[in-house]
């Protein structure tokens, strides 16, 4: 923060697609506490704390939004991870961030399931704000780039607020 960053993304996976990869009592006694300074260290600083992890975090996501993090990335479908559950639960505390499946839409999808996508991830997050469009984990070697160039194109053609998907050519 000393140096001008404004947010810090703390990357630890704690889950894989199917579950945790520790018991939810493990995270809270050995995890929690140190991703709480963290946060608290970053927010004393007068930055943003945004955490990634993959995986299936329900088991642990009050847990984690609880430590005080503006931010959760990257919330990925294959996993159960669904936005709109999310949004409907923690939108008000935390800003959600991603959900585009990388795996297939953006590695293998056709433009149209790219664009498709994108307008579904904003169905689900974007109402009252707090949501960044995003990929559901990274941008890895096997997106495509013309997915990935499809991805920003869909989210400035829709992604301006008040977004409304259902006006015309939405």
């Amino acid at each position: 923060m000393r140096s001008g960053a404004d947010v810090i993304v703390l990357s630890d996976d704690y889950a894989g697609n199917e579950s945790l990869f520790f018991s939810p009592a493990v995270f809270r006694t050995f995890l929690r506490p140190r991703l709480k300074r963290m946060v608290d260290a970053i927010h004393d600083e007068g930055g943003k704390a945004v955490k990634h992890s993959d995986g299936n975090l329900w088991p642990i996501l009050e847990d984690i939004v609880n430590t005080g993090i503006d931010g959760l990335h990257p919330l990925e479908p294959v996993a159960g991870m669904d936005l709109a559950e999310v949004k409907q639960k923690y939108g008000d505390r935390v800003c959600l961030i991603g959900n585009v499946d990388c795996g297939y839409v953006l590695s293998e999808g056709s433009l149209e399931e790219v664009e498709a996508a994108v307008k579904e991830c904003m169905r689900k997050g974007a109402p009252g704000g707090g949501y960044i469009i995003s990929s559901s984990n990274s941008i890895h070697s096997s997106v495509q780039p013309e997915n990935y160039l499809a991805m920003i194109a869909a989210t400035q053609k829709y992604g301006k607020y008040p977004i409304d998907l259902a006006a015309p050519g939405a």
